[in-house]
């Protein structure tokens, strides 16, 4: 019980002024004869019989006087309205401190299995699974947060794996040419020449070529799908396809977005600063972008369809004739051409790369080139005007 005291006691110091005044009321609602304290019978009347139990109204009078003052009863307060209250599976009394649960048994159901700290101890029950499952509540908690991070992790990595397809698709959609220089590009960032980008080549190469959102070993664990430390061919094509397609970075948190991002309207309009924001970012609502104390986010899929219908455009304040009379000239992300490296082409699809051979290229490790490096800046120009 002290450590909901204490958790309910953290909960009030923080409310504003109106939660505050809520509980006042619920203690006036209990304390029927307006004498400040509230007694058993009076908690009995007004709260279920979990909870107005005589043990659990024994445990609430920190000082033994037989009634609850205000600070007592903010316990039953934060119980009533802030918490799913458990029984325990062997003595069926009330959980109101440190317990144990089947962690076999979460997610099953309405229905766990849980033990107060005395019938865990005791031995005194039965259950289908091994006592091995039993986890005390801080280690309950702990493997869901794992279990949740795990999940979020697996989620990212299937976008990621979406990206690589796409990119696979374009590689081998492109002309020789263009596949050539696709490998001129992964040499410019490998330069050991060693067949594989590491970290100190990739955040080196992003240095060079100014991209500082991209600079940071999070990202090169994104897109190192295999998690062997280093780049292949493959997850550089994810790269570049990055690049080209003007994917964006959270302007919140600064993490790359692989799926479904959130875009200022107004921003919007003026693609030289777009401002986007990742799904968590905009779910905590913790990002402070406004204009002029307004601010309307669009999703991406919704935006785009706001280009294409007037009705929407005019609905969600996306001015489409700003839109294209801007994005033809200031895009960030290039304008595919007809034949360009982002365009659709009407060839068989293939999930190998053939990296492409050329008479001047050698398997040796030689040390970094500056003249491959310098290649660069004409790669990306070749592969959006061919």
């Amino acid at each position: 019980m002290h450590g909901i005291r204490e958790i309910a006691t953290a909960y009030y110091e923080r409310a504003n002024d109106k939660e505050k005044q809520l509980v006042k009321e619920f203690f006036n609602k209990l304390d029927l004869n307006g004498d400040g304290k509230i007694s058993l019978v009076e908690l009995r009347r007004h709260v279920g019989c979990s909870i107005s139990n005589e043990n659990i109204f024994n445990q609430l009078d920190v000082n033994g006087d037989g009634t609850l003052d205000f600070h007592e009863a903010l316990s039953v307060y934060y119980m009533v309205n802030h918490m799913s209250l458990l029984v325990c599976s062997g003595c069926y009394g009330l959980l109101v401190g440190p317990y144990f649960s089947c962690l076999l048994c979460l997610g099953k159901g309405p229905e766990t299995y849980d033990l107060c700290c005395a019938c865990y101890g005791g031995g005194q029950f039965e259950h289908e699974h091994s006592t091995n499952y039993l986890l005390n509540h801080h280690s309950l908690l702990a493997v869901l947060r794992e279990r949740t991070t795990d999940a979020e992790t697996n989620k990212g990595k299937k976008k990621m794996e979406e990206l690589r397809e796409i990119a696979k698709a374009h590689y081998r959609a492109g002309s020789p040419e263009i596949q050539t220089l696709a490998y001129q590009f992964f040499q410019s960032m490998d330069t050991d020449g060693d067949g594989r980008v590491d970290l100190q080549e990739f955040l080196t190469f992003m240095r060079q070529q100014g991209y500082p959102q991209m600079r940071n070993a999070y990202f090169f664990n994104q897109l190192d799908q295999d998690g062997n430390g280093t780049l292949d061919f493959s997850e550089v094509m994810t790269l570049y396809y990055i690049v080209k397609s003007g994917r964006p970075f959270c302007d919140c948190c600064g993490n790359f977005i692989p799926g479904i991002y959130f875009s200022c309207v107004e921003c919007f309009k003026n693609p030289k600063s777009p401002f986007n924001i990742c799904r968590d970012c905009y779910k905590s609502a913790k990002c402070s972008h406004n204009h002029n104390n307004r601010v309307q986010f669009l999703d991406n899929y919704t935006l785009l369809q706001a280009t294409r219908d007037s009705a929407l455009a005019k609905a969600t304040g996306v001015n489409q004739n700003e839109i294209w009379a801007t994005s033809s000239s200031n895009a960030t992300a290039p304008i595919p051409q007809s034949n360009g490296y982002l365009t659709t082409w009407q060839q068989p699809y293939n999930y190998t790369y053939n990296v492409p051979s050329a008479p001047n290229y050698s398997n040796a490790i030689v040390p970094a080139s500056n003249k491959m490096v310098s290649i660069y800046p004409l790669a990306l120009t070749l592969f959006e005007g061919l």
